[in-house]
């Protein structure tokens, strides 16, 4: 029972339980999960899908899968402009063998805006979102070596070891997270201005929860910081979207940096108007290159994208590479304008 509990204890550990750690790697898509903040830049109802799943298949499973929905928040009377947003957000990740390792979380977020400067060309949108996370470890479902029987040479089932009272397969917290974006010229009017550019922060876990699934003992979770941030430029009919981010989790950096290129055929001298073709590729340090392919039309978004691993070019065996990693993205904004794109981020 010694020898279980430690390895039991060993394998919870090595899993990592701190919320959101994973990220999805069209990070811009997904954007309740990346910052509360989002929540206050739409100015219509929008609905947001990704998916990102290990590849190739195994009995080792990564995936992670987030479905939000914001609506926007209007004064009595105003048609185009939003005050703020509500968001509802829900996500799974499984992780481990077989999926030993799950997270579920379903969150709700508000935010509030505040324009200012010249036709409201500065937007500042503060927001918070609180939920709920409950994460499982099936270490019942796994085989131990202690079960494996030489005289018969595989491993008795019936003899199944038990974890003991002092381990649980499930565990829940209260989860508290808060995020503030800026953004200019967030209408992308490239006759007023020359480009667009938005930068934001967020904290995860601003109330530090017990995560720990041995009883009676404490492991507060550590607050996952995050900053993202790009602008984007238009030339002629295409648009370039540089971007950047970065996490910090318990002395741990991770950074992602890329561009996104759309083209438009029907663009005005001064917007984004009609069916674009969107492709982009970033790299995450020392971890995989990301390309990535989608189209937009008219209030349809649809992305997919590739994490090639990094260890195809740099043989650092000092480094543990991630898997190659496929992702699909979907978003639809509940709109009665097809034409001009009116979420707040030019990376929509």
């Amino acid at each position: 029972m010694k020898k279980l509990s430690a390895c039991l204890l060993v394998f919870i550990s090595s899993i990592g339980v701190n919320a959101q750690d994973t990220q999805f790697s069209q990070y811009f898509s997904a954007s309740l999960y990346l910052n509360p903040g989002f929540a206050g830049v739409y100015n219509y109802p929008t609905l947001n899908f990704n998916h990102k799943r290990q590849v190739p298949t195994g009995p080792v499973v990564a995936e992670l899968t987030q479905v939000s929905f914001i609506f926007p928040v209007k004064p009595q009377g105003k048609l185009e402009k939003s005050i703020g947003g509500v968001g509802l957000m829900a996500f799974n990740e499984r992780s481990g063998f077989d999926g030993v390792y799950e997270n579920n979380g379903a969150f709700l977020t508000y935010a509030n805006n505040f324009k200012f400067g010249i036709l409201t060309s500065d937007v500042f949108s503060l927001g918070l979102q609180v939920g709920y996370e409950s994460r499982s470890s099936s270490y019942s479902g796994l085989v131990w070596g202690s079960q494996y029987n030489p005289f018969v040479g595989g491993y008795d089932f019936a003899s199944d070891p038990t974890a003991g009272v002092e381990f649980g397969e499930r565990q829940s917290n209260l989860i508290v997270n808060a995020g503030i974006m800026y953004y200019y010229n967030p209408e992308r009017n490239y006759l007023l201005y020359s480009y667009s550019a938005f930068s934001g922060f967020s904290a995860t876990n601003l109330n530090k929860p017990n995560r720990s699934f041995v009883s009676q003992s404490e492991d507060k979770a550590a607050m996952l910081l995050k900053y993202n941030g790009g602008l984007e430029m238009k030339f002629n009919k295409i648009f370039v979207t540089p971007s950047l981010l970065i996490q910090y989790l318990q002395k741990n950096y991770q950074f992602n940096a890329g561009v996104l290129i759309s083209y438009s055929p029907a663009a005005s001298r001064y917007q984004a108007i009609g069916p674009q073709l969107l492709i982009g590729t970033w790299y995450r340090y020392r971890d995989s290159f990301i390309l990535m392919g989608g189209v937009k039309v008219k209030s349809l978004v649809f992305r997919a994208s590739y994490d090639l691993n990094t260890q195809l070019f740099f043989a650092d065996k000092n480094v543990e590479f991630g898997k190659n990693s496929f992702e699909i993205s979907v978003q639809y904004a509940l709109t009665g304008d097809q034409g001009i794109r009116k979420v707040s981020n030019p990376l929509f």
